[in-house]
Formats: structure tokens, C-alpha cells, sequence
């Protein structure tokens, strides 16, 4: 169901649940909602991603993304005063005061090489439209400050304690009002020299976003009322009264327009979706559909095939790893019975029991994509996914995370299962389902890896 249906179908004031998974926009809030994700990302190429153009409206627990256009582009656009709660943004805002300003730091900020096993450091100069906290769980990364002030700032970024055979991969946060994800990387070399604030990233020099001096600002206990109304609104009692529902929304509206220097009031312990979150339940994934990868699973998980195939049938997997264009990094980019493992070691495959091992933290910098395929040993015109029940693939990290089973397919005698893929630094996963009757030669031939057949 496309997610604006869900808008349309909605009472006012009522609370829209999306689900998981993400979806192309633009959506539109034309009514008063209180609008909730459940790992729910809208994308749009172009700005805007959602635009509200009614009063009363609350986001939480969304992300929303432009996909070709520049980033600095609003991705959300607000023409009443809205109400916003751990969504994450990749692009602008627009309509949230002093939010509305730019967000001058690298979607991936790159160190290059540097010596292991010592101690490295960086300098950033960069812009936030405000104060702004920076969250990075990988311990060997420090930020200095780790929270920056509304307009330029110095930033430090130290590395230690990385070994010569890491690939430093680090997802950080930076929130304000809303959080924007950045990927860190980096690669130690011996033959590099010790990095000490080595400049990486200057940004251009920005004049501040006007306020209006007579802004009034909230009070300590204006703010408090106004977070506990959106509490109330977003988790109250399903046996609150619309009336009640409606005075809740009115003392949001009341309070928040008190504020035009900043718009937003800010969230009582607001909580930031941090990567492979165990809470979200296993994710099954439909034909076609798309997820950030790390909300599910770790940079090392397994993968498993099961299917009701009919007896002699062998279905084996074949794992191949792409470079810019789909194109294989060579021959030693397919892994499958005749090549059990990887260069780098990032894709392993167990002949034993059929399962694939792959490990995103150990990938080459010139690696965009693994895909995962699946082919039928015999070729013969009754081989085919047609005569083979069920095909399902299992991402498994700490447990089964996410799950794909293959439904109608016909005269394919190997399919691509999935695709993990890189997006703007950050790893994703895509459904995909579909293949060639012609069997591995074609796809192998697709990839540029020649093959007789």
C-alpha cells in the first residue's frame, strides 16, 4: 500500500503507524496526524521527501532520504509548525527554524591511509544549524568536541588501537533536533605516514540562519507542557477521548507557537535508533523491497537457502562481489564450490552445509556490491525454480533477522536471491528474485566473468 493511501484513509488527529521497509515519496500530511515509523524510510529523488501542510502534525521514528538530488535540498518541508521525534534526515529542513540552516559535514568522512597500531588524528572545520551531539559507538574513534554549537565549528576525530588487517567502517550520529548518519572510514598502511591533525574536510563559510529578534522564547515549564502533551498523544491510553486527543494537540499547537525561533519543541528522552537494533522484530522481506541493512544485522552475518526441491535437484550458491558498473573484480570476485573464499576473506562458503559467511567490515574499498545468487546444478529443461517449492534465503546474526522466500518463480534455472549494495556509504539490502533461464553462464557473462556454457 503506497503510504499516502494510508494518509488519505486516516481520521484526523489520529495516530498512522507505517510499516517497515522503505518507500519511495513524496509523502504528504495534509491533515493533523501523529504520523509513527516502525524502520520506516521515505525516499524521493528530488526534495521535498514529506511535506505537512496541516497543523497538528508529529513525526517520530522515520528516516527520510533524497536519493539523486543534492543534500542540500530540504528533505522535510513544513508549512505549519510541526512536532519532530527521532527522525532521521538526509538533506535539509525546512519550516524548523533555526534546524532550516545547513548541515556542512561529508555523508562519508574519508581518512585515507594511516600507520596501524598508532595513535592518528584529524581535523574537520564544519557547520550544524545547531547545537548538535555526535554519537559513535566504535571505540577506537574519538570526536573532539563531541558536541558542537549552532554554526562552525573545529572538529577532532582520533584514531587508535587499529590493526593492520582492520578496514575502519564506523557509523556516527550527529543530532540536533534530527540526526543525520555519517560513515567514517579509513585503511592502515604500513607505508603511510602518522597522520596528526591531518586537514581532511574544510567547509564553505556560511553566513548563520536569521531569527527574528523578537522571537519569545519557551519557558522551561512551556517546554515541559509541551512534551508532555506530544507524550500523551503518541502513547496515551487507547481509551482517551478524541475531545481529549484534541485538547492534547491544541496545548502542542499553543505552546509551539510560541516558539518561532525554533519551531520544534524538544522530546523528553529521545531515543535514536542505533544499528542492529535487537528490539525490531525478524524483518520478511517482499520482491522488490529495500532496507538499511544495519538496523537488522551486524557487519558479520550468515546467510542460509533452504526449498522443498525435488529429489537429484542441487541448488549451490554463487556469491559474487562487484565493483562500479556490476562489474566482478575479477575472476577471484565469484565465490561458490571451486573458490570457498574471498581475498580479503569477506565472503566465505561452507561446501559442507551450504551456508554463506559474510563480513561487510573486511570488504574493499572498490567492492559497491555483493550479490547473492543461486543456481540449479543440472540445467536440463526440467531443472528449473518451477519443479522447486518455498525457496527461501535467511540473513541469521544472533538469530534469524531477516527472511525472503522467493514465491513465482517459473523457467529460472539461477536467480539472484539478494543484493547488498552500498548507498552513500551506508549498506543496504535489496530483494531481489529474479533470474535467467539460460542458467550461470548468463549472469556470470553479466558480470563480466567469461564462462563457456
Amino acid at each position: 500500500m503506497e503510504l499516502n493511501e494510508l494518509i488519505s484513509r486516516a481520521a484526523p488527529n489520529s495516530e498512522v503507524i507505517l510499516p517497515s521497509g522503505e518507500f519511495e515519496g513524496p509523502l504528504v500530511i495534509n491533515k493533523p496526524l501523529r504520523l509513527r515509523g516502525k524502520n520506516t524510510t521515505v525516499w524521493a529523488k528530488r526534495s521535498p521527501v514529506i511535506k505537512v501542510t496541516s497543523g497538528g502534525v508529529t513525526l517520530s521514528d522515520i528516516r527520510a532520504e533524497i536519493t539523486e538530488g543534492s543534500i542540500e535540498e530540504p528533505a522535510i518541508t513544513a508549512d505549519f509548525m510541526t512536532a519532530a521525534s527521532n527522525v532521521e534526515v538526509l538533506g535539509r529542513v525546512s519550516g524548523f527554524g533555526a534546524e532550516d540552516g545547513f548541515f556542512d559535514i561529508p555523508r562519508t568522512i574519508e581518512l585515507g591511509k594511516f600507520p596501524a597500531d598508532s595513535e592518528n588524528s584529524f581535523k574537520l572545520e564544519v557547520n550544524v544549524p545547531a547545537r548538535t551531539e555526535i554519537i559513535c559507538e566504535m571505540r577506537e574513534v574519538k570526536f573532539t568536541p563531541n558536541v558542537l554549537n549552532t554554526g562552525r565549528n573545529e572538529l577532532t576525530i582520533t584514531i587508535s588501537g587499529i590493526s593492520a588487517q582492520t578496514f575502519l567502517y564506523a557509523e556516527t550520529l550527529f543530532r540536533s533536533q534530527f540526526t543525520r548518519r555519517v560513515y567514517l572510514t579509513g585503511r592502515p598502511d604500513p607505508n603511510a605516514e602518522r597522520a596528526v591533525l591531518r586537514q581532511i574536510y574544510s567547509a564553505p563559510r556560511r553566513e548563520a540562519v536569521s531569527v527574528p529578534a523578537s522571537s519569545p522564547q519557551l519557558s522551561e515549564r512551556a517546554v515541559e507542557t509541551a512534551a508532555q502533551a506530544i507524550r500523551e498523544i503518541m502513547h496515551g491510553s487507547p481509551d482517551r477521548t478524541s475531545a481529549q486527543n484534541s485538547a492534547a494537540q491544541t496545548a502542542v499547537q499553543s505552546t509551539m507557537t510560541q516558539n518561532a525561533a525554533t519551531d520544534v519543541i524538544p522530546m523528553a528522552g529521545r531515543q535514536v535508533a542505533e544499528p542492529q537494533n535487537p528490539n525490531l522484530p525478524p524483518l520478511d522481506m517482499k520482491r522488490g523491497q529495500r532496507v538499511g541493512l544495519s538496523q537488522y544485522l551486524g557487519s558479520k552475518f550468515t546467510v542460509r537457502f533452504s526449498a522443498n526441491a525435488p529429489r537429484g535437484v542441487e541448488i549451490d550458491p554463487y556469491v559474487f562481489l562487484l565493483q562500479t558498473g556490476d562489474r566482478a573484480v575479477g575472476d577471484e570476485g565469484l565465490i561458490f564450490f571451486g573458490n570457498n573464499v574471498s581475498q580479503n576473506g569477506e565472503v566465505r562458503y561452507f561446501p559442507e552445509d551450504g551456508r554463506v559467511e559474510i563480513n561487510l567490515a573486511k570488504v574493499s574499498s572498490q567492492i559497491q556490491k555483493i550479490a547473492l545468487a543461486y543456481s540449479i546444478y543440472d540445467g536440463g529443461a526440467a531443472k528449473n525454480f518451477r519443479t522447486v517449492g518455498s525457496p527461501r534465503v535467511s540473513l541469521l546474526s544472533g538469530g534469524e533477522r531477516v527472511t525472503f522466500t522467493m514465491d513465482g518463480l517459473s523457467e529460472e534455472a539461477t536467480i539472484v536471491a539478494m543484493e547488498f549494495y552500498l548507498y552513500k556509504g551506508e549498506w543496504k539490502i535489496s530483494a531481489v528474485g529474479a533470474g535467467f533461464k539460460d542458467g550461470l553462464a548468463k549472469l556470470c557473462n553479466r558480470y563480466g566473468i567469461e564462462v563457456e556454457g
